[in-house]
């Protein structure tokens, strides 16, 4: 019980960051391509700006997605689980999340070795690191295991408290 408290905790710690994370992220975003706009109406374009959005554009997306997890707004194929009741169905939301814990692992290998890969790599306009870029992918993922843990554990508590 007490890990369960724990790792809420830690996922709703997570949560306001990556959150925080986020608004700022998109708020530059937003300041980019008006400066973007407005430059290429006005004056001469920018060479970075349509890079950084994208990069801006990455980061959000990732760590967002990890947001919209916590919150379960992702859309949900639920007619599966809506088949069973009981035990049954309980068992069956922990191999769910179980195969969430998975895929979500599988994305954060993925994204260290896209990281990896991009060791020399330097983006055209701007300069930076690609694997600064890349970073954005692993920690989103990172960050939805965070957040399915707690879900996780609740349902074996909730199946071991049926047992009883």
């Amino acid at each position: 019980m007490m890990a369960v408290t724990c790792f809420k905790r830690l996922s709703d710690g997570a949560d306001r960051v990556v959150t925080w994370f986020v608004v700022v992220l998109l708020l530059g975003l937003t300041a980019v391509v008006t400066l973007q706009i407005i430059a290429r109406v006005f004056f001469e374009a920018f060479s970075w700006t349509e890079e950084l959005s994208r990069y801006l554009l990455v980061w959000s997306t990732f760590l967002g997605a990890s947001m919209g997890f916590k919150r379960g707004s992702h859309v949900a194929i639920t007619f599966v689980v809506d088949l069973f009741s009981g035990r049954l169905r309980q068992w069956v939301s922990i191999l769910i999340h179980a195969l969430s814990v998975l895929f979500f692992f599988v994305g954060i290998v993925y994204g260290i070795q896209m990281i990896h890969q991009q060791v020399y790599q330097i983006s055209p306009a701007m300069g930076l690191s690609m694997r600064v870029v890349y970073l954005g992918i692993p920690l989103g993922f990172a960050t939805m295991v965070i957040h399915v843990f707690p879900l996780l554990l609740d349902e074996i508590v909730l199946l071991a408290r049926r047992k009883e």
